[in-house]
């Protein structure tokens, strides 16, 4: 008897979002603190958003600009490890928080926890997907087979300087969605898009298999537009909203008031 597969979280969340396109924030673990993490993942999960990104901050963050580097080096210098993110996500599930978390982590911190653990620990605490930017497709087969194991999504990454080729081998490998980098270059708030990013999309959409969701420098409610009508699944959104959060770290009753008017303004 062949084993059904199992429907992703994500994916589902996606489909079934009022929100068009589909809303994915991100956030750094600990940064300021935990108490504001487990604020903003509240207040998100209110504003029903299709699924959260909760970084999981990196000494040598490679992809990240610098305001998602600096709010990761605070929250290092605080004393944020995986064991303290699981702990959070723990007091999460107790509480039966339901929008789908996906972990944005680099390979080394996922190495240094061990794979089986850090997948099997994931998936225990009702984490739906993993995004490792630094894991190249090649090296993927034995965290894939992992997530596949623990009903976890690994989503993988397409540039827009990928052919079509490689395309199509992301698009067959990534569940949950596929993250279609803007533009080349890494995180950071961005005035437009780069022209190719309506053809690569258009691309990535001859192999229906999984939603598109678009990262990288998206911050307002033009991009969200723009992306409408390029027929994007789902926005990420992620520097933007850690310079909120910056701005108003000091205060953090205004910093959540200030971010349910940011997340209204967006559509």
């Amino acid at each position: 008897m062949v084993q059904e597969e199992l429907i992703s979280r994500i994916q589902d969340s996606i489909n079934k979002s009022s929100l068009k396109p589909a809303l994915i924030p991100f956030i750094v673990s600990g940064y300021p603190d935990f108490k504001t993490t487990k604020n903003l993942l509240k207040l998100f999960e209110e504003k029903k958003v299709a699924a959260i990104e909760l970084g999981i901050p990196f000494s040598d963050p490679l992809a990240d600009g610098p305001v998602i580097q600096k709010a990761s080096k605070i929250s290092l210098e605080n004393g944020t490890n995986i064991n303290k993110i699981f702990e959070m996500l723990n007091d999460l599930k107790a509480d039966n928080f339901s929008t789908p978390i996906i972990l944005f982590t680099y390979y080394n911190p996922i190495l240094s926890f061990g794979q089986e653990n850090f997948v099997k620990k994931a998936a225990s605490l009702n984490v739906s997907g993993i995004i490792i930017p630094d894991l190249p497709l090649e090296e993927s087969e034995e965290v894939s087979k992992l997530c596949k194991e623990n009903n976890i999504d690994l989503i993988m990454l397409v540039s827009p300087t990928s052919n079509m080729e490689r395309i199509e081998k992301i698009s067959k490998a990534s569940s949950g969605f596929i993250y279609l980098v803007s533009s080349t270059g890494v995180t950071g708030v961005r005035e437009s898009f780069s022209q190719q990013l309506g053809n690569i999309l258009c691309e990535i959409k001859s192999f229906p298999k999984t939603p598109v969701a678009v990262g990288f420098g998206i911050s307002k409610a033009e991009h969200i537009q723009e992306l409408k009508e390029l027929n994007a699944d789902a926005a990420i959104i992620g520097s933007a909203i850690i310079k909120l959060i910056d701005q108003y770290k000091d205060d953090r009753a205004l910093l959540i008031n200030k971010m349910d008017e940011y997340l209204d303004s967006l559509y």
